[in-house]
Order: C-alpha cells, then structure tokens, then sequence
C-alpha cells in the first residue's frame, strides 16, 4: 500500500477477533518503531514490551478491570497483541512525544499489513501508582528505570482497509502563511 493509502485507510479498531497474530508480523510492526524520530536520538531512554498473544493481553485488561473496578473493562478490546511503550523521563514532554512517534509508525505499519489497530493511552498511565502497578510491570517484564507512557493493540478485525476519500477531521484550523 503506498503511504498516502496508508495513512487514508488507518482507523482505530475497536473489536478483533480471537485469532493470534503471528510473531513474524509482529515483529515488522516493532521493526517499524524502531525507525521513529527521537528527541536527541535518545533512542536507549525508551523501552517496547510486546504481550504477542490473546492470553498475554487478556491478563493486562484483568489488571486494568481491577484497577478501574469495571467488571467489562477491555481497553485492548479482544485484541491478540499489545505492544507497550515506555520511557526513563516521563517527566518530559519529549519522552511522550517520542513514544508517540513510535506508536504512529506501528499504527501504520498494522494498516499496512491489514491489522487492525488502536491507541490506547489512559489505561496505560492509569496503572500509574495504582495497586496494580508492580503487578503490570512484572506482566511487562519491564526494567526499573522505565515508565509505561503508551500502547497499541493489534489484531485481525472484519473491518477493510479501504482509503478514506475525506478525513474524518474537518475542525482543526489550518492556516498558510508565505
């Protein structure tokens, strides 16, 4: 798919099917990553954990159902693979910035190899000094140092990945100045 295709026909999937992504795919999306822009090319301050199977992430939404006290809580919404990204300065903007730049390509590159896809965010920092915490870092397998900043699930969907003729934004206020 070309790129312009690509951007026009990626949209966050919110229903999969239980069907395993395969490791080979997963690994382009991570590959995919790693060709992000980061700030000062700080490129050792960020940290990618995959849970590559429908058990892995099902044990994150049990921790996110805990925390939020939401019985029906699935922020990955069935997905079969979460790939969560986390920083050493999560104090600064940029650590969040450059998380996002991560993300965006693995959204692109799912779209690109017909995998569904969807940010999710919140529950992510929501585990943030919560009684789950040590409980998602041990999911994670995730070095001291780092803090969760964000995350993308995959999977198959039934939705097409056709392009979008009109983006979906028409608010956001656009000005050129020459």
């Amino acid at each position: 798919m070309e790129l312009t295709e690509c951007i026009a026909a990626r949209k966050s999937v919110r229903e999969f099917k239980r069907k395993p992504v395969e490791k080979e795919k997963l690994q382009q999306i991570v590959r995919a990553a790693l060709f992000a822009p980061t700030g000062m090319h700080l490129y050792e301050s960020l940290h990618l954990s995959v849970l590559a199977s429908h058990e892995a992430v099902d044990r994150f939404s049990a921790l996110v159902r805990e925390q939020t006290g939401d019985a029906r809580a699935d922020p990955a919404h069935g997905a079969g693979a979460l790939i969560i990204v986390s920083g050493k300065r999560p104090e600064l903007p940029v650590e969040y910035a450059n998380a996002a730049c991560m993300i965006e390509n693995m959204l692109l590159a799912a779209t690109d190899l017909k995998l569904g896809s969807l940010y999710v965010h919140g529950a992510i920092n929501s585990m943030r000094g919560s009684e789950q915490e040590t409980a998602f870092r041990a999911l994670l397998n995730l070095p001291a140092e780092f803090t969760p900043l964000g995350s993308v699930a995959i999977g198959y969907c039934t939705d097409d990945f056709r392009p979008r003729k009109q983006p979906k934004n028409a608010e956001t206020g656009i000005n050129f100045i020459y």
